[in-house]
């Protein structure tokens, strides 16, 4: 059997040679500084999620008093478009929609009407660019959501749009 050599004590040890150093030092070290940090973020992400940091940092929650609308939000129903889609050689496809915009404030409305021209136009240009497979499904209809609040929130700047709603769509 071979046999262990164990580590050289210190009366093993020539003239001039020190003893072999511990290279737990770093680990240790390395080990209580991650134990640290770990318990800092800990304590800071509990102090957020428990909601204990917003009244340190002066945030504060709304409230809606029962049967009070949140603040800000005000519908505007445009008239319905219609039009006809992108066929590129099939039958003529038509595009009914309905939208309704939902604003910031009730002082807007007198702006978003007197810029009724520029939206219908920036709506009915890219509505009129679809073919009729781009509204099937659920993610198309996202996407051209989306697509309108973009074109909706060009038009009507620097009045603000928060959201466009689908109200009726119908593809012949």
């Amino acid at each position: 059997m071979a046999e262990k050599k164990e580590a050289p004590e210190a009366e093993d040890l020539e003239e001039g040679e020190a003893p072999p150093a511990e290279p737990s030092g770093k680990k240790k070290l390395i080990i209580v500084i991650g134990a640290a940090a770990f318990a800092l973020i800990a304590t800071g992400a509990g102090l957020f999620f428990s909601g204990v940091l917003d009244s340190i940092l002066g945030i504060e929650e709304a409230t809606l008093e029962p049967g009070e609308m949140p603040a800000g939000k005000v519908f505007y129903k445009l008239e319905p478009i219609t039009l006809n889609l992108n066929a590129k050689g099939q039958t003529a496809r038509f595009l009914q929609i309905g939208l309704t915009l939902v604003l910031v404030s009730d002082k807007d409305v007198p702006k978003i009407e007197a810029m009724l021209p520029r939206i219908t136009d920036y709506s009915v240009s890219y509505l009129r660019e679809l073919a009729p497979e781009e509204l099937e499904g659920s993610a198309n209809f996202h996407r051209l959501r989306e697509n309108l609040l973009l074109r909706i929130r060009a038009a009507a700047a620097p009045v603000p749009v928060a959201d466009v709603l689908l109200i009726n769509v119908f593809v012949q």
